[in-house]
């Protein structure tokens, strides 16, 4: 009777997992359990993020089985049920099933949930911190539920992120399909050395394009993401090509990236893209490298029902993660607005001196100065001036103008400075 009335249950957090490198076919095991009063027998949950067969592809395949090597009977029936649960606790998906497990195999649902509709497009409730939750709960007897035995199990997916540097020297002369290699040794201990390739292309369909192949000597090391930019001549960054697979419902290894930026468009630039014939590049890549940890953080018995903890707790409190952390690796919202303007990313309007122009945008000078505002907005005569709006500040002045859409240390501005920007309604500005 020790049996009877008694619920156990498994939460099972898989943390980066949008970081799965499984193809169709290829599953991630829980950790083992073995519940008391279940005779002996021990379990796990199996989950294949990209589906169990080619019937499958586009879903998440979840099933519960038994240790091949358990102590238990050689059948042992039971009833279950498996759920994905969203960041409040909540059951984004569920299923229930009764079945007389052997040692080994397993049972659940090649189709449990579909990847784009039932995890992606709902991202925010069910990848909390990138971390998807899976609650087995199993039943061994009749009657009104009385204790609850829970188990709690984390995953966690290795990421490595790293940046570095590739340059290359005599870009103008390069031949087609002539690679320009460097190797990087990251600081973990498992010896990968990753080789970065830069050529360009030559073809009827191709002309020109430049590309950039990234291998790893580890084949753990699985590349997930990649960011490219041209560092020009004046230290100012070119996005210039980018990926993201993570979230790729069939998996993809992408080795090379082609850029946006083709040869001919490089050499027209010349004297702004290659500064002595040399094109340097700014390499941005994050890698899956395997299961980093895996263990059981956590074993409640047989305590009642009310007071046990809240599964959705495991996820947003779990042991040693600092949400801080990763929330400091997000660029800032100043971030974001410098890179427009330093990329001159859809500007509209040009200010002028008696020197250099400067592309700015409208809206941002509307927002940061009334009178840039009173000019645009309303029958002034600068307003027919779309194309450009001419100045006779001193070209360093209207440079830190055009960058007060961003933080300025005010400290280190002369007196010249803080009264052009006071006389150019920005004044507000002081108060950061």
């Amino acid at each position: 009777m020790a049996d009877e009335n008694k619920e156990y249950r498994f939460l099972w957090f898989i943390e980066n997992y949008s970081y799965c490198w499984h193809d169709n076919g290829e599953k991630l095991v829980s950790p083992d359990i073995t519940p008391n009063g279940l005779k002996g027998t021990s379990w796990n949950l199996r989950l294949y993020p990209r589906g169990d067969t080619d019937r499958s592809r586009g879903k998440i395949s979840l099933y519960l089985g038994r240790s091949a090597h358990d102590d238990g009977p050689v059948n042992f029936s039971l009833r279950h049920e498996l759920s994905i649960i969203a960041v409040d606790g909540s059951q984004l998906k569920t299923e229930k099933d009764e079945f007389t497990f052997m040692k080994g195999p397993g049972r659940g649902f090649g189709c449990f949930l579909d990847i784009e509709e039932g995890l992606l497009r709902r991202k925010a409730e069910s990848l909390p911190q990138d971390t998807l939750s899976v609650r087995c709960k199993m039943w061994k007897g009749e009657g009104d539920i009385q204790k609850v035995e829970q188990f709690s199990a984390r995953t966690r997916i290795g990421i490595e992120k790293i940046s570095f540097l590739h340059k290359v020297e005599n870009f103008s002369v390069l031949n087609p399909n002539e690679k320009k290699t460097i190797q990087i040794r990251p600081q973990s201990k498992t010896g990968c050395v990753i080789s970065s390739s830069l050529y360009f292309t030559h073809g009827s369909y191709c002309e020109g394009k430049v590309i950039v192949e990234t291998v790893t000597s580890d084949s753990k090391y699985i590349i997930r993401k990649q960011k490219i930019s041209l560092l020009n001549g004046s230290k100012n960054v070119i996005e210039c090509g980018e990926f993201d697979n993570r979230c790729d419902v069939a998996r993809k290894d992408i080795q090379k990236l082609p850029l946006s930026l083709t040869r001919e468009i490089i050499l027209d630039k010349k004297g702004e893209y290659l500064p002595n014939d040399e094109l340097s590049l700014i390499c941005e890549c994050t890698f899956s490298t395997g299961i980093e940890f895996e263990e059981i953080v956590e074993t409640q018995y047989e305590l009642p029902t009310a007071a046990l903890k809240p599964s959705c707790n495991n996820t947003c409190n779990k042991d040693g993660y600092d949400a801080a952390e990763k929330l400091s690796a997000c660029t800032t919202a100043s971030e974001d607005m410098k890179a427009i303007y330093v990329n001159q990313c859809l500007t509209d309007v040009e200010l002028r001196t008696g020197t250099k122009t400067f592309h700015a945008h409208k809206i941002v000078l509307c927002a940061r100065s009334s009178v840039f505002k009173a000019m645009l907005t309303n029958d002034m005569k600068e307003k027919t001036l779309t194309a450009s709006m001419w100045m006779t500040w001193k070209t360093i002045l209207c440079s830190n103008f055009c960058c007060s859409c961003i933080p300025i240390n005010w400290k280190t501005c002369s007196g010249n400075q803080l009264l052009n920007f006071t006389t150019w309604g920005i004044s507000m500005l002081l108060k950061n």
